[in-house]
């Protein structure tokens, strides 16, 4: 509701200049009040054997949630970038997976945000094999984002699209390669005129 009345333009600007992680972390958190406790940098602090792999814990409630803001930047060379590479989230979610077949199925979230104001979801977040400016869909990395639609197989990052009308708001199952339960879920947050979508695994 904030940011409805600004074309893609500025939301761009925003998504660039003005908006960071932690804006969505505090956010999140916010509904917690007092409980939450903001983990966010204390894993550069930590030893490597002791990473943290959540920006918000809960412990009234002992909840975890991991939290991942998506934009893409003008590089040197002038063109645009992901902000993060595939193994940030990769570990994301290794993270959850070992979470919940450990048993902590609805202790552990993680949240991905980001501004609807590029053409495809594929430019913030690296989905592709190979080089060029538009090489084919990685499954492997396609398969955490069962909210995509695509007009054939196999298919360029390019083409992959918002199945706002079937898959928008409802739960969602994911069955990456090395998966060992089918207990993993996810639901899509967002319409075609949203300013902001999130997409929340569990």
């Amino acid at each position: 509701m904030l940011y409805k009345e600004h074309n893609k333009d500025d939301l761009k600007n925003i998504a660039d200049e003005k908006f960071n992680e932690m804006d969505i972390t505090v956010r999140i958190g916010y509904p917690f009040r007092q409980s939450a406790h903001y983990t966010a940098g204390e894993s550069s602090r930590a030893k490597k054997e002791n990473k943290i792999h959540h920006d918000i814990y809960v412990e009234q409630n002992d909840f975890k949630i991991e939290v991942k803001y998506l934009k893409n930047w003008t590089s040197t060379s002038n063109t645009r970038s992901v902000s993060k590479m595939w193994k940030e989230f990769q570990q994301d979610f290794d993270w959850l997976m070992d979470e919940i077949d450990a048993g902590n199925k609805y202790k552990v979230a993680f949240v991905i945000g980001w501004f609807n104001c590029v053409k495809s979801f594929s430019q913030l977040i690296q989905l592709g094999q190979g080089r060029g400016a538009y090489p084919m869909a990685n499954e492997n990395r396609v398969q955490y984002f069962p909210f995509l639609g695509r007009p054939h197989v196999p298919v360029r990052t390019a083409d992959l699209y918002y199945d706002y009308k079937e898959r928008a708001y409802k739960e969602l199952s994911i069955a990456p390669i090395r998966a060992k339960s089918k207990e993993y879920n996810c639901i899509f947050l967002g319409n075609e005129n949203d300013s902001f979508h999130f997409v929340i695994y569990y």
